[in-house]
């Protein structure tokens, strides 16, 4: 598909975007109020989605509302389904401006600016044709897309999976790979844009996962974690030197978390505290002043988050039993580690496969 057919076919408002338009028209004064910023309050986040609810039940009776179950804060499985890491989708115009964050990375490439704008708490930032955003998980923020030729699609990234699909990026040595470290392992607030204007080979990129995402064809999921793998590889080749910071991201302390968190990530079957600080010649107390300064965890915390990542990605991936995954993992027993995957996901590692393999 061409760019100019893609645009074309993004353009068409869809039964969600009419719905959104005829509600602001109707309700003109959240053209311009946001909500979740300072200035507003939980109540008026509770009367916006009851009036727009109350709307919805109107013209589509029989059907649940598209925001059922959305917040301040979106999780994950909001967006992208249990078995799959990544989702491709259209941003949605004439949302009302909510201020919100994220479980999950979220790329937005700009198809069509049209006075598009990122609205964030600090300030807002007109975007253009071609910008693409990152934003970790916590950035507080929302767009400004109130018009029919905006058009932005959204990359939207699993973090519980991110790290081993894609672990080759945390093990370069540029911002991206720190960036990662910390909106996976840290503590972000911030995020990149990139002024990539007429770069045509990621557009083609994004045209291709995007169509790859909405067909049916056998290693979808595959393809799709292929195209992103490419998308911020061209991005890093191209520009690299482009990228434009909403908060400081890289100094010596944040070079010194991902190193150890990178170690972690090659060792995590057999590391422990006393190797970690071994390795780079710090007190196990400068290590702990680390992990907690970056992450808000303790080593032990930080190391379950890697080893349950990497624990989704086998079972998914692999005909591996669970008492051979415990043992890859580094755990001495299956018992023990069915008991962590419990207390962080809420089930079991065997049903999780069950899932999947219900799934098809």
């Amino acid at each position: 598909m061409s760019t100019s057919t893609l645009t074309e076919q993004l353009a068409e408002l869809n039964e969600k975007e009419i719905f959104l338009k005829d509600f602001l028209r109707e309700n003109p004064e959240y053209q311009t109020a946001v909500i979740g910023s300072a200035d507003s309050r939980d109540s008026d986040y509770e009367r916006l989605i009851r009036l727009m609810k109350n709307k919805w039940g109107k013209e589509f009776p029989d059907r649940s509302f598209f925001l059922e179950g959305s917040s301040y804060y979106l999780a994950e499985n909001f967006f992208v389904p249990q078995e799959e890491n990544v989702r491709i989708i259209k941003n949605l115009r004439y949302m009302p401006f909510i201020l919100h964050s994220h479980q999950f990375i979220e790329v937005n490439y700009v198809v069509c600016s049209s006075g598009s704008a990122m609205i964030s708490e600090e300030k807002t930032i007109p975007l253009e044709d071609g910008d693409i955003i990152l934003s970790p998980p916590g950035f507080v923020h929302c767009f400004h897309a109130h018009d029919d030729n905006s058009i932005i699609i959204d990359f939207i990234l699993r973090i519980t999976t991110f790290d081993t699909v894609f672990f080759n990026l945390l093990n370069n040595d540029n911002y991206l790979s720190a960036l990662f470290s910390n909106a996976l392992y840290g503590v972000s607030k911030g995020c990149i844009l990139w002024h990539c204007r007429e770069d045509r080979r990621l557009r083609e990129l994004v045209i291709s996962a995007y169509e790859e995402n909405t067909s049916s064809e056998k290693y979808r999921e595959k393809m799709l974690e292929l195209l992103v793998m490419e998308f911020f590889l061209t991005l890093m080749r191209n520009h690299e030197q482009e990228a434009v910071f909403s908060i400081p991201y890289i100094n010596n302390s944040d070079e010194q978390f991902r190193a150890l968190l990178n170690y972690m990530h090659t060792h995590y079957q057999n590391v422990t505290l006393p190797k970690l600080a071994m390795q780079y010649n710090y007190s196990e107390r400068q290590v702990i002043r680390l992990l907690k300064k970056h992450s808000e965890k303790n080593f032990s915390q930080l190391l379950t988050d890697i080893r349950m990542n990497k624990a989704i990605q086998l079972l998914k991936n692999s005909s591996l039993s669970i008492s051979d995954i415990a043992s890859l993992l580094g755990y001495s027993s299956k018992s023990y580690f069915v008991k962590v995957f419990r207390n962080t996901f809420t089930f079991d590692p065997e049903d999780f496969r069950k899932h999947l393999e219900k799934r098809g």
